[in-house]
């Protein structure tokens, strides 16, 4: 016992006490950005490294929350990251997440409250201006549950200069049968202040609608678009939107296009999510560091 007490103490003289234990990374909440666009602040949480240091660049990863959450940071997700960094088996990176309500990331059909844009053309620009980051895609990793993991796959998608590491989590999309299928209530809670209102049966599977899903965008756009980025998606097999998820990847089979597909045991909720972090972490690592 004696010897340990004095190996101890000596450590601490040659190196310091933050050497013996190491730091944890910083968590602040309900930072807020004032949008021209929306005219409303936005507000964000952001998670910077241990000892975040402005004279280097980060990696950045973009966590975007499901329907009914806010701008919190995943707990979980979080924990994970900076658990993994202070053991020295995870990158330094950045997190932030954004408030965007039940936007589904989009601008609405109406044209009203154009989300979208204020995150492409503005929430972006000011990241990349007010933190230490990695502007290039293949350091720049967006991911998300459910709604959110729909906007990680949609933003992708459209843009690939800016996103180059996709991760999503029970992406929550529907196909057109199912939105068809969709009782009056539920249209009207999710979906009728995006694609339209008061719309009945098979009218929710307008233009708009099939234009802004993921499933329905990878059909259409060029493959060697979807070839730029790192693809990781997540489902549940007793997810209602597990439906979704595996026409995707149908999809990206069909047309070659290389992405990791993992589908657990269990429904809609965080639980499922938690079962496959480790490895879509290990994904996020071993993607930045390939780039």
């Amino acid at each position: 016992m004696y010897i340990r007490i004095i190996k101890t103490i000596l450590l601490v003289l040659l190196f310091g006490v933050s050497k013996l234990k190491a730091q944890n990374g910083t968590h602040i909440k309900d930072l807020t950005f004032k949008s021209k666009i929306l005219n409303e602040d936005i507000k964000y949480d952001i998670y910077l490294p241990p000892q975040y240091d402005t004279t280097k660049k980060y990696p950045c990863i973009y966590y975007l929350h499901c329907f009914g959450a806010d701008n919190h940071l995943s707990s979980h997700f979080t924990r994970e990251v900076d658990s993994l960094i202070k053991l020295k088996q995870f990158p330094e990176v950045i997190i932030v997440s954004p408030f965007a309500k039940n936007s589904w990331y989009l601008d609405d059909y109406s044209g009203k409250y154009k989300y979208s844009s204020m995150f492409i053309n503005e929430y972006l620009p000011f990241i990349k201006k007010q933190y230490s980051i990695f502007t290039e895609p293949s350091k720049t990793v967006i991911t998300g549950f459910s709604m959110g993991g729909f906007g990680a796959l949609r933003f992708t998608m459209l843009y690939p200069e800016y996103f180059g590491i996709c991760v999503s989590f029970m992406a929550g999309m529907s196909t057109k049968e199912q939105i068809c299928q969709d009782s009056d209530a539920d249209y009207a809670f999710f979906h009728q202040k995006i694609y339209g209102d008061n719309l009945k049966t098979t009218e929710r599977a307008n233009k708009y609608f099939v234009d802004n899903n993921p499933l329905y965008i990878a059909e259409i756009v060029n493959t060697e678009i979807l070839r730029k980025s790192k693809w990781y998606i997540q489902s549940c097999d007793d997810d209602y939107h597990s439906l979704g998820n595996v026409e995707l990847h149908a999809v990206f089979h069909k047309k070659g296009v290389k992405h990791e597909f993992r589908v657990n045991d269990g429904s809609h909720d965080g639980n499922c999510v938690n079962r496959s972090m480790q490895d879509a972490l290990r994904f996020i690592k071993s993607s930045i560091a390939d780039r």
